[in-house]
């Protein structure tokens, strides 16, 4: 069992508690589970969504096409290249 060290408090209305109260209870959960584990089924599709990228068939196509021919780079493909390497948070 994983200790619990981190608590999260809200505020809402009596009838949004009710609703999610029921919803919890035909869930076999209790409210606290149950929402916790809402909220975390949501956030992991928000980051699955906003890191994965889908391609059509079309799409990838294209993309196979682009590695195996790439085009030679354009001027401002030149142009950034030769501009100094910035820094990232953390190096």
């Amino acid at each position: 069992m994983t200790l619990k060290d981190a608590r999260m408090e809200l505020k809402t209305t009596r009838e949004t508690k009710e609703l999610l109260s029921k919803a919890a209870i035909l869930d076999g959960m209790d409210l606290s589970a149950f929402m916790l584990a809402s909220a975390i089924e949501k956030a992991r599709t928000i980051l699955r969504d906003h890191t994965a990228i889908t391609l059509s068939a079309e799409g990838q196509r294209q993309l196979v096409k682009l590695l195996q021919s790439p085009p030679e780079p354009t001027e401002a493909m030149i142009a950034l290249r030769s501009q100094p390497r910035m820094k990232v948070r953390g190096e």
